[in-house]
């Protein structure tokens, strides 16, 4: 048993990732974590933040800078520009690969190999976290629309990739191991439909996509087309020939796989239109943990924001996501959150307020200083559609 001190996650912030950084932490571990915009990433206070991306060899090899072992998510569909940044990281890496290693997955446990890392390779079938693409469809109506009905997958729970993933990052036995990760059952992509909505309860139909639309849903994503097409071969393959299920998981955490159906009860709240009520509530709890990414997902992709984007106040309409984000960056470079206060949410038909006042301090000056800021938000179908912000610091910072 090696038991390393110091591990870098990347991809912290995804599905996989926050599990993999609670797993360590609480196994006494110190986190270092890899994230583009620290001050969106909402990971606990005790996670050593390095501020980079990905696909910044310089960046990587900055954050890998002392520490012991790394969990490695490459997050594109391509394996272009992955060689230095493998090549980076530090001598032990746990990399989350695919039970299919054509493509990108391959070749990327072909560069640590190749770097002569002391690698170890995950390769889990289906994440059940990828239903999340019909919640738009659930949510709106009675129809799921996806390709191959009756394809067969064992899909398997983040939070059982991310147990192993956190018990092979702290023992070198691990180290040469493949490991291919299922969940306890077969289940077609239909039976994945109806026991999501026997836990939202609410029926839905299936309408069948041509191979020829799944294809181009994966373009859509960034996706070159000979993977693109390699998917959607192996998707039509498991109708006839399903996806294994193994004995990985129970093996080694000494626990059942978490079924489908578990996860499905899990999320089913993110399949439903949430009230007025519910969506503040999880606005709240969301910001007042830093977690920034987690409050957008409570709104629309084309969702309005009216806030200060100059220091004489000036107030502009931000559209979409990323623009929001843009702005929570240049608001808060050089500003450390030492904590919240809040008051609300109030909630009256389709719209709520909430006041934040931050305790704050400029990293740069050392000042220390009080802000208010007040959210008028316009709830439609489950999601925020707008949101009106008012910002107040006193002149005394007080």
């Amino acid at each position: 048993m090696n038991s390393h001190s110091t591990v870098l996650v990347i991809g912290a912030t995804g599905r996989v990732g926050r599990h993999v950084v609670a797993g360590l932490r609480a196994a006494g571990v110190t986190v270092r974590a890899l994230v583009r915009t620290p001050e969106v990433a909402g990971l606990p206070p005790d996670v050593e933040l390095a501020q980079g991306d990905v696909y910044d060899p310089d960046a990587v090899r900055r954050a890998a800078d002392g520490a012991d072992a790394a969990f490695l998510l490459w997050p594109s569909f391509s394996a272009d520009g992955a060689e230095p940044v493998v090549a980076a990281l530090p001598k032990r890496v746990v990399y989350l690969s695919a039970v299919t290693t054509s493509g990108v997955w391959g070749h990327v446990e072909e560069l640590l190999a190749k770097n002569g890392r002391d690698w170890t390779y995950l390769r889990p079938t289906g994440f059940a976290v990828n239903a999340q693409a019909w919640a738009e469809d659930f949510r709106t109506g009675d129809t799921v629309r996806l390709p191959f009905p009756e394809a067969g997958r064992s899909l398997i729970h983040e939070r059982d990739i991310a147990a192993v993933a956190v018990l092979t990052l702290l023992d070198d036995r691990h180290v040469g191991e493949t490991y291919v990760l299922t969940g306890p059952e077969v289940l077609t992509q239909a039976e994945q439909v109806q026991t999501i909505a026997r836990a939202v309860g609410k029926p839905m139909r299936i309408e069948e996509q041509s191979p020829a639309e799944a294809r181009q849903s994966m373009l859509d994503m960034g996706a070159d087309p000979a993977l693109a097409d390699s998917s959607v071969t192996y998707w039509s393959s498991l109708a006839d020939d399903p996806e294994p299920v193994t004995t990985t998981v129970p093996r080694l955490t000494g626990r059942p796989a978490r079924t489908f159906a578990e996860w499905a009860e899990e999320h089913a709240d993110e399949f439903r239109v949430l009230s007025t009520a519910e969506i503040a509530d999880r606005y709240v709890a969301a910001l007042s943990a830093g977690r920034v990414d987690d409050a957008l997902a409570l709104a629309a992709p084309d969702a309005v924001r009216v806030a200060p984007l100059e220091t004489d106040g000036e107030e502009v309409e931000l559209q979409g996501t990323e623009a929001v984000l843009e702005n929570a960056r240049r608001l808060s470079v050089d500003v450390e959150y030492l904590a919240v206060d809040l008051l609300g949410p109030f909630v009256l038909d389709d719209h709520f307020a909430v006041r934040f006042t931050f305790d704050q301090r400029n990293t740069r000056s050392g000042r220390r200083y009080r802000t208010t800021k007040l959210s008028l938000c316009t709830v439609a179908d489950g999601r925020i559609v707008r949101e009106e912000v008012f910002y107040y610091t006193p002149p005394n910072g007080n």
